[in-house]
């Protein structure tokens, strides 16, 4: 939960400034990942990639395949390596790797016939899960042990997935790892679910979840905190006023967190460096919750599908070309010695 935060120095605070970037206006950005604060690789729509190693002053742009696919996701490790993941069925579901600075891209793994893949992502070691819609009562997850071996896991969840259960592929979010925890959030089905294993793990555990469930329903983005403290964002694309859009689990508890001010299901959620904060988006718009601050920012009024952090940078990504970047810590001067507990 977000709460007592101590404040040693309250003093008024300062605006955040966000600075749009250049960018070419007829790709959907949707993708982000930014390894570090200069290095930022962003995915989207006309198979479309593109770097910054200069926090996103200048570009470089790619397009792995000569198709008209959309890359959802997107994984950076590094300067020069890095995994984007198309969607679609029909075998348009792929994962590309790049080690090279995408100078150049190798096909690691295609989906076949109905597979839709949503989201993806890495740990330290190299392990990696995809998750997918359910098809014919069974997940459809996909785990890399090593970046280059992809294989089915469909008994990597220890219950059968509901009548039409899935994801979304609208901000990659819906699988993370961090803080040698994995989660995965649901939707689709009569039950929004929250699936988390230890990296140690074999099976994910699944959880029901009081998120908004139904067809274009349940949740979109997850940040394990530990292995039983998880965020949770989304909300119902079909009803905007559907609450809560934004969750704590804890010790096998659910809490509704504050609501950020923006229209709708929410997309994305990032969580700032050091637990020092949230930072969520969707075509409405993007908002930030400082903690020293202790209130929703709106940050931006934008269509924006997505976000990434690093050190005091943020990156912001969105329809029509949308591409920002702002500093987190100009929301103050003020000192906070708390975390997120």
């Amino acid at each position: 939960m977000l709460a007592n935060t101590v404040i040693a120095n309250a003093l008024l605070a300062s605006a955040i400034s966000v600075t749009p970037l250049e960018s070419p206006a007829d790709i959907h950005w949707i993708g982000v990942s930014a390894p570090s604060a200069e290095v930022v690789w962003i995915s989207g729509s006309n198979a479309t990639i593109g770097r910054s190693l200069d926090g996103g002053s200048s570009w470089e742009y790619f397009n792995p395949v000569n198709q008209a696919l959309e890359f959802r996701d997107i994984k950076a490790l590094d300067s020069d390596h890095a995994y984007a993941l198309s969607i679609g069925t029909n075998g348009d579901s792929r994962i590309y790797y790049t080690a090279n600075g995408g100078q150049s891209w190798q096909l690691r793994y295609r989906a076949g016939g109905t597979q839709f893949l949503n989201c993806m992502d890495m740990a330290p070691n190299g392990e990696a899960w995809v998750y997918g819609d359910s098809s014919e009562s069974n997940w459809e997850m996909i785990r890399g042990a090593d970046g280059r071996n992809w294989l089915s896991a469909r008994n990597a969840v220890d219950n059968k997935p509901l009548a039409g259960e899935g994801g979304f592929a609208a901000s990659g979010g819906c699988v993370r790892f961090a803080n040698d925890s994995w989660a995965i959030g649901t939707g689709n089905a009569s039950t929004a679910r929250l699936l988390l294993k230890r990296a140690t793990g074999i099976r994910f555990k699944t959880i029901d979840t009081p998120m908004p469930a139904g067809p274009n329903a349940g949740i979109t983005s997850v940040w394990p905190l530990a292995a039983d403290h998880v965020l949770l964002a989304g909300g119902d694309l079909q009803h905007a006023e559907a609450r809560p859009r934004l969750m704590e689990y804890r010790n096998e508890q659910f809490t509704a967190l504050s609501e950020p001010p923006l229209d709708g299901a929410l997309y994305s959620l990032t969580l700032l460096p050091d637990q020092q904060g949230l930072l969520v988006s969707n075509p409405s718009g993007a908002a930030l919750l400082a903690k020293r601050e202790g209130e929703w920012q709106s940050l931006s009024a934008a269509n924006v599908w997505n976000s990434a952090c690093a050190a005091e940078v943020c990156y912001l990504v969105g329809k029509d070309g949308y591409l920002a970047r702002f500093n987190w810590r100009a929301t103050s001067t003020r000192q906070s010695i708390d975390v997120l507990e």
